[in-house]
């Protein structure tokens, strides 16, 4: 909780949080409910167990909040690129909601705790994937993060790795390294926390877009294609409805 005030703090200090709204976002959330967790700990040892599995929900869904924040800064200069990532992230997130509530009903629900253990899962793959494809497209078109940013990302990506990295190996618990991971697992976050305190503590100026705006250029064909592609299925459907 400290660490995460000190990143919250730092960033207010520093205005960071007018360039990165949702990321502090995300940490503002998950510090209260911290605060809250702890005070229902402390006062309500009975309620925590189902106050815990209810709040880690909130703090799932709030995780995936980086994610939005990391495709929003990394394509600022890209703003069709951007709307474009931004409305396939939400998309996503839906979808993965949707499929692990369709699995809890089908399958009979047992418990909010497991259903959000099953979210908590596939999230983490989802988030991992999504992580992968941005490093992919900064390198692919050459777009350079700054200081900040990139701190952000090595943060969050440490920690989706390593929950992933964990998840893999769930299946083999005897494994020296799983039982190896499994002791680190807990830190993680700490660590996280640290390489966001210090790649967030003061405000890094963003280097210069590339002069040719290739991944723009790109995807401006790809949205002319895909108009083409949709008029010609309307009209086909159009005439096949008339006839």
């Amino acid at each position: 909780m400290a660490l995460e005030a000190i990143v919250l703090l730092r960033g207010v200090k520093g205005r960071l949080i007018r360039s990165y709204p949702l990321f502090y976002g995300y940490i503002g959330s998950v510090l209260t409910i911290e605060i809250l967790r702890f005070g229902c700990y402390s006062f309500k040892p009975g309620f925590y167990a189902n106050f815990y599995w209810y709040s880690e929900f909130v703090v799932i869904l709030a995780s995936y909040i980086v994610i939005l924040e990391i495709y929003r800064r990394s394509f600022k200069n890209h703003p069709g690129v951007a709307r474009l990532a931004q409305s396939l992230l939400l998309l996503a997130l839906i979808i993965t909601v949707t499929g692990v509530a369709a699995n809890t009903w089908i399958g009979g629900f047992q418990s909010w705790a497991i259903a959000v253990g099953l979210l908590d899962c596939d999230l983490r793959y989802v988030e991992g994937g999504l992580l992968a494809v941005v490093l992919f497209l900064l390198g692919t078109y050459q777009i350079p993060p700054g200081r900040n940013l990139r701190g952000l990302i090595t943060g969050y990506g440490f920690l989706v790795g390593m929950n992933v990295m964990n998840l893999v190996l769930l299946s083999h618990p005897g494994n020296e390294f799983s039982l190896l991971l499994r002791r680190l697992l807990p830190v993680t976050y700490v660590i996280t926390l640290l390489i966001w305190c210090v790649a967030l503590w003061s405000p890094r100026p963003d280097p210069s877009p590339p002069a040719e705006n290739k991944i723009e250029r790109d995807y401006q064909v790809l949205a002319a294609k895909t108009r083409a592609i949709l008029t010609r299925v309307t009209t086909r459907l159009v005439r096949a409805i008339r006839t």
